[in-house]
């Protein structure tokens, strides 16, 4: 007598469904290259790299190459960390026209606040103190962005670049020497630490489900 035997058919596993990326429009962002808060952030290397560079040469050539290499590893780690190996940074809420009028008010406040108090520290003979100036109005611009871009990121780029800034013309203004340049090299490494934790979604909204990619 012949048996007859039924065998299941093997899973198929290109029914499976692929994995859902958790950052771009498939989640409430836009495409990455779009992104504001993306490009944006170049800015804020930008700017933290020059005071590292522009800053750390008062004191000597080791100093200044080791400020460098940091700077430069940074920002390549937050350049990755937003454009090749990409992270959720969480819906993007199109910023209304008050906060478009803040991010404005701020950056002419900010240049103002450097042009009035660069004056001020030449008429007092503390030119040298111009670097930690810079670092402290730099830092108070930022805050009032955590409320109008609803990005706690700013709360915390704002308030350590601005007092690094404000501790350095202190010690300055009592006779500590190179005081502002240490605080304004302290400031842009912050800044570029803070951007690429940013960058690698250490401030981004947990999910409430599924699994990132």
């Amino acid at each position: 007598m012949t048996r007859s035997m039924t065998r299941s058919a093997p899973p198929n596993h290109s029914t499976r469904p692929a994995p859902v990326r958790r950052y771009g429009p498939a989640a409430g962002e836009p495409p990455l290259w779009a992104d504001p808060r993306r490009w944006g952030s170049l800015i804020g290397l930008a700017g933290g790299l020059v005071f590292i560079v522009s800053s750390s040469p008062a004191f000597g050539p080791v100093v200044w190459i080791a400020g460098w290499v940091a700077g430069v590893a940074l920002v390549a780690a937050a350049l990755t960390a937003h454009y090749l190996r990409p992270v959720p940074l969480g819906p993007l809420t199109p910023p209304s026209p008050a906060a478009l009028a803040i991010y404005g008010g701020c950056v002419i406040g900010e240049l103002t606040a450097i042009n009035l108090g660069s004056r001020a520290l030449t008429a007092a003979g503390h030119d040298e103190l111009r670097p930690a100036l810079i670092a402290a109005v730099v830092g108070l611009h930022f805050l009032p962005f955590a409320w109008a871009f609803s990005e706690r990121m700013f709360y915390w780029l704002g308030g350590l670049v601005a007092t690094l800034g404000a501790v350095g013309l202190v010690a300055g203004l009592f006779g500590t020497a190179h005081a502002a340049d240490a605080a304004a090299a302290a400031a842009g490494l912050v800044m570029l630490v803070i951007i690429t934790l940013y960058a690698r979604g250490r401030f981004a909204p947990r999910p409430t489900s599924g699994t990132t990619t």
